[in-house]
């Protein structure tokens, strides 16, 4: 009896806690399981956005190295630009240089100046005939009673000097020649003042004198000390009164020129002839002069 209800006893305690042990597990484990799944879920979307968050940022990354190398790349193209373009202006200045020297000498001799053409020949000369009286205007004054042959007498042309309408000499062009012949009537009693020139000189211009032979005769009265020489009247102006020209007061070899500035004068003073300066006479050529043409 003893035993039986030691067996109850040691069974009822054995079996009597086991339900309260289990009620607690169960309520444990229906307690934890809420907070499990929401810590999980937690890091879980904490995991997403730190993996969204590393991706944008790679994105970022990854834009900002493409723009770099975008900006990388256009560095080089323009500097490898420069550095071709350098190189081209070099090369067409060597060749520019290479081209100078290598020149062809056609090419030299076509840049030199070309010669000019020839001057027109000249014109031809002008021949003044004989007998073609000159215009002399005396600068310097001349007389019998103190000229002996040989001296110099300077004058120039009184007119242009004109053949068939050209100039062979111009008014103002020297002209010179020396005494010839002098006879002095205060000196020779009885004789007849005269005074010989021969003009052998002719400047026209700005050229070489030339030769000429122009011969001038004025002589004056000796039989009276009264205006052996008088001045003729101006109806001859502008022709040549040649040879001897008689007057009832005395006579004039040689020409007179009216028209032509003065007047061939022979003055007798106490009987000379006197040619003074300014005194425009007429000498004819002996010979056909040539004057260079113009």
């Amino acid at each position: 009896m003893v035993a039986t209800l030691a067996v109850l006893t040691i069974a009822g305690c054995g079996k009597a806690p086991a339900p309260p042990a289990a009620e607690a597990t169960a309520d444990k484990a229906a307690t934890a399981q809420p907070a499990d799944t929401t810590a999980a879920d937690a890091a879980a979307a904490d995991a997403a956005r730190a993996a969204e968050l590393a991706a944008r940022e790679k994105e970022v990354a990854d834009r900002e190295a493409a723009v770099k190398q975008q900006e990388i790349e256009a560095e080089l193209a323009r500097r490898t630009a420069e550095s071709e373009k350098q190189a081209a202006a070099a090369r067409a200045s060597a060749a520019k240089k290479h081209a100078a020297n290598k020149a062809p000498p056609a090419t030299v001799a076509s840049a030199q100046p070309q010669p000019k053409a020839p001057p027109p020949p000249p014109p031809p000369p002008i021949v003044v005939p004989a007998g073609t009286p000159l215009a002399i205007e005396i600068v310097s004054p001349v007389s019998t009673k103190t000229a002996v042959v040989g001296n110099a007498v300077q004058g120039r042309l009184a007119s242009d000097l004109v053949v068939d309408g050209r100039f062979a000499a111009a008014a103002g062009s020297a002209v010179s020649g020396t005494v010839t012949s002098v006879v002095s009537g205060s000196k020779k009693i009885g004789g007849t003042p005269t005074l010989g020139i021969t003009f052998n000189s002719l400047a026209p211009g700005s050229g070489a004198p030339i030769a000429i032979s122009a011969r001038l005769l004025q002589q004056g009265a000796s039989d009276t000390g009264k205006d052996t020489a008088k001045v003729l009247g101006t109806t001859a102006a502008g022709a040549i009164i040649g040879h001897q020209v008689n007057h009832k007061n005395g006579a004039v070899i040689g020409g007179i020129l009216g028209g032509a500035g003065g007047l061939a004068i022979a003055q007798n003073t106490g009987g000379e002839v006197s040619l003074a300066a300014g005194t425009v006479v007429s000498a004819p050529l002996d010979g056909a002069v040539q004057v260079a043409g113009n």
